[in-house]
């Protein structure tokens, strides 16, 4: 933080001091309040009360200390504050300001750069909402219903010579394959969205689930015993099924059928349960799928999957 303030010290203004708290505004773009925090903040306050400033900009948008505004105003205490001279962007400001504190997480750079108008997080975000609305569809009433955020950074924004090369040799994360990972690539500001193959897994994911079977739990029909084919393992291997796997195959007996599937999921929907041994790697749910595909198909019908 001392070396920010440092470098911003000629372009600020002088501390200013006020019991004002409505001329502040709290950035959309940043963190969201934490109560504990303010709490905990607010008991210090009691026992000592430093002038340490927050920072806003012009308009008086908080970019750092949303945390100690909170705590000052629940305890009436003064906000000492820094205003930014110039024109800043604030989703580069808070960035440099929260360096060195607690890591912001996937999601909190999403919401930095959803506000700070960047089209392809917007469209990101978008698609992610609506895919987790069809999640609630096909699931109704189990939960939790998302797919993880680094699942979904893997299918909206994979790398079709990184990502291909990875599942063909069974990498076991084959979505962080490549420098910069992807997840380097969104903090950074610079996702690059290639939705194509990820829209067709997730279409063929919903698919899947709208053919098993639901459960009445506390009162409520849901598929919540099959949440855990919207996990990175098991979508790390439709993934491969439906956009790798069928490209090198040397038999007949190794292609993959994507409807075959869906129609022994339907007949067998047992067999689609989480199994004891929980899959740990990707290629343990492959061999689940392979064992679903092939359930009462007979030996001659048998078709490899987990075969490279």
């Amino acid at each position: 933080m001392s070396e920010i303030l440092h470098e911003t010290r000629q372009m600020s203004e002088i501390l200013h001091e006020t019991r004002d708290y409505g001329m502040f505004r709290f950035y959309s773009g940043n963190r969201a309040v934490n109560p504990n925090k303010v709490q905990s903040l607010l008991e210090s306050f009691n026992e000592r009360h430093y002038p340490v400033p927050i920072i806003v900009d012009q308009k008086m948008r908080v970019l750092d200390g949303q945390h100690r505004l909170a705590a000052a105003r629940a305890g009436g205490f003064p906000v000492f504050f820094l205003k930014l001279a110039g024109d800043v962007s604030p989703t580069q400001v808070i960035r440099q300001l929260n360096a060195d504190q607690k890591a912001y997480s996937l999601s909190d750079h999403l919401k930095l750069y959803v506000e700070d108008g960047r089209k392809q997080y917007i469209l990101f975000q978008r698609t992610y909402e609506i895919y987790d609305e069809a999640l609630a569809g096909v699931f109704i009433g189990g939960r939790p219903r998302k797919i993880v955020f680094g699942s979904m950074l893997g299918l909206l924004c994979g790398r079709d010579s990184v990502e291909g090369s990875a599942l063909l040799r069974h990498a076991p994360k084959p979505w962080d394959r490549g420098l910069p990972t992807l997840a380097d690539m969104f903090r950074a500001g610079e996702m690059k969205l290639n939705m194509a193959n990820g829209i067709t897994t997730l279409d063929y994911l919903i698919e899947l689930l709208s053919v098993l079977p639901r459960q009445k739990i506390d009162g409520r029909w849901n598929r919540k015993a099959y949440s855990h084919l919207k996990t990175r393992e098991y979508l790390c291997s439709l993934h491969y099924l439906l956009h790798h796997r069928n490209e090198h195959v040397e038999s007949e007996n190794e292609v993959f059928d994507p409807q075959v599937f869906l129609a022994q999921a339907k007949l067998y929907p047992k067999k689609c349960l989480l199994p004891e041994a929980q899959p740990k790697r990707w290629t343990d749910a492959l061999g689940q799928i392979e064992g679903v595909y092939n359930h009462e198909r007979g030996e001659r019908r048998h078709t490899y999957l987990v075969s490279s």
